[in-house]
């Protein structure tokens, strides 16, 4: 921005250049360029943001059906993962009688889910083949 100063001194000299006689008609040119200026900026900035706003409505037109496809997709999936979920909690459950002594099943289950969540993996062995 200007100062009041250096405004000053831009009238003065355009005082001592164009004369008396021209300064108040080329300040009134000077103001219809500023106006149209203004105006054109007005026009383009409107422009632009209709276009923003066709975009906006054109991405949320493509969002929707996506959207709904995306809901339709997942509950299936979800379903499929409780499932899953489920089948594989009923594998892992112990089904046999439960022990007089020793650790109990919860407490297998228990080292064997530590020992995955440290990354061992459980030590896999054939039963030997009777004879």
């Amino acid at each position: 921005m200007l100062q009041t100063g250096e405004i000053i001194i831009i009238a003065l000299l355009a005082l001592v250049v164009l004369g008396p006689k021209r300064l108040p008609e080329m300040a009134r040119k000077a103001g219809q360029w500023a106006a149209e200026l203004r105006k054109a900026a007005r026009e383009i900035t409107a422009g632009l943001e209709a276009e923003v706003a066709e975009f906006k409505e054109l991405g949320d037109e493509l969002r929707s059906p996506l959207k709904e496809i995306g809901d339709d997709l997942r509950n299936p999936v979800q379903q499929a993962g409780e499932e899953v979920s489920s089948a594989a909690k009923e594998a892992y459950e112990w089904k046999g009688p439960k022990p007089v002594s020793g650790p109990t099943p919860e407490d297998a289950m228990r080292d064997f889910e530590q020992m995955q969540a440290d990354g061992d993996s459980a030590p896999v062995t054939e039963p030997e083949p009777e004879e």
